[in-house]
């Protein structure tokens, strides 16, 4: 224990050591405005069934306007769309897309909840077997022509 005590002092000292501070000055610069208008609620639900790990009822559709084969983008965004590391999942993607063509006039989806859920065998968060579902809430945006001068 008392070991221990003296590795911690020990750390400490020598951390205190290595403190460096650095500030910035203060630039009070007012930000733009934007003309936008927040429209109403939309949601949407897609699900996928997943065999041997792999969607087959989603293997050659691409309804999500992400880029990949099907669109013409390079293979390995493909191939890396399909690990499930970082980004949103394929079911997710095709919810946001229907979630935005329920709402044409909008040009953005603010705030979107996504709730993902996984049934059957999925060893971390991948189906092997089984159905993956993602639920997603947003409200919808259309921006105007851009920046607007502010009043001052």
């Amino acid at each position: 224990m008392k070991n221990l005590l003296l590795a911690l002092a020990a750390m400490a000292t020598l951390a205190g050591c290595n403190l460096k501070s650095h500030t910035f000055p203060g630039a009070p610069l007012p930000f733009a405005s934007v003309d936008y208008d927040v429209l109403g609620a939309t949601s949407a639900e897609a699900c996928g069934t997943y065999i041997f790990g792999i969607d087959f009822g989603h293997l050659f559709t691409d309804n999500q306007g992400a880029a990949g084969a099907a669109a013409g983008g390079d293979p390995l965004s493909a191939i890396l769309g399909l690990l499930p590391i970082g980004g949103p999942s394929p079911e997710a993607g095709r919810a946001l897309y229907d979630a935005m063509e329920k709402m044409p006039e909008a040009t953005n989806l603010y705030s979107p909840k996504i709730h993902e859920t996984v049934t059957g065998i999925s060893p971390f968060g991948m189906p092997l077997f089984g159905q993956r579902c993602a639920e997603v809430e947003a409200r919808g945006v259309k921006l105007g022509k851009g920046p607007v001068p502010n009043a001052n």
